[in-house]
């Protein structure tokens, strides 16, 4: 498995509106498309380039929590969901979590044609390891694009 770059960011906000509007305003960054996930959200783009994600932070969003998980944010703040990289042979970096016993999350994301493997780094940060959606997988998504027989 290997690492051709850092992809994005995602943070979890209370505050929507106003951190769209900070990227928007402060750096530059414009809402563009974003696949129909089954809660809300916002893709930042820099360039043509998604690089910052924006969720909300809902406790009562039972979609939002099974796709992403469920974070602790301030009553005015906001938390790095998670860091996301884009890479490549998805079979042998399965391997290798299964070697060391490492869980994760299995998403495939059939908008983006990409396979998404979320795994929990110490300090309890998210890490997004991105897939293209021709390599082999090890599972099947259901329509919102969870995995629903991750090995």
């Amino acid at each position: 498995m290997g690492v051709t770059r850092l992809d994005h960011f995602t943070l979890r906000t209370s505050l929507m509106e106003e951190t769209r509007r900070f990227f928007e305003q402060v750096a530059g960054f414009a809402v563009g498309p974003r696949p129909p996930f089954q809660f809300p959200g916002y893709w930042l783009y820099s360039g043509g380039t998604a690089v910052v994600h924006l969720a909300p932070h809902d406790p009562s969003d039972e979609r939002l929590a099974a796709y992403l998980g469920d974070r602790q944010v301030g009553d005015d703040t906001g938390v790095v969901d998670h860091i996301a990289m884009r890479c490549t042979d998805l079979p042998a970096f399965e391997e290798r979590l299964k070697t060391q016993g490492r869980a994760y999350r299995a998403r495939t994301v059939p908008a983006l044609e990409e396979h998404q493997v979320f795994v929990i780094a110490p300090g309890r940060l998210t890490i997004e390891f991105i897939f293209d959606a021709t390599e082999t997988s090890s599972w099947h998504s259901d329509e919102a694009g969870i995995a629903v027989d991750a090995q």
